[in-house]
């Protein structure tokens, strides 16, 4: 995966996740549908944006993020 993709994904999530609770707190969506968009997405912004951060701009390969 490039770096770029990641960084892709990440802010995907991130946004997700932010317009989701947005939502939630104006009333637009219900409170239960926001809190599943957020756990959701979370772990998902946590994981790409280590993918993000470990990887090279010259290769396309992620090196090991360990245990």
């Amino acid at each position: 995966m490039k770096k770029k993709t990641a960084g892709r994904i990440a802010g995907i999530a991130a946004v997700a996740g932010t317009g989701a609770t947005l939502l939630s707190e104006l009333g637009t969506v219900p409170p239960w549908l926001g809190i599943a968009v957020v756990v959701v997405t979370f772990p998902l912004f946590l994981l790409f944006l280590g993918l993000w951060w470990m990887a090279r701009e010259t290769d396309a390969d992620i090196p090991f993020l360990g245990y």
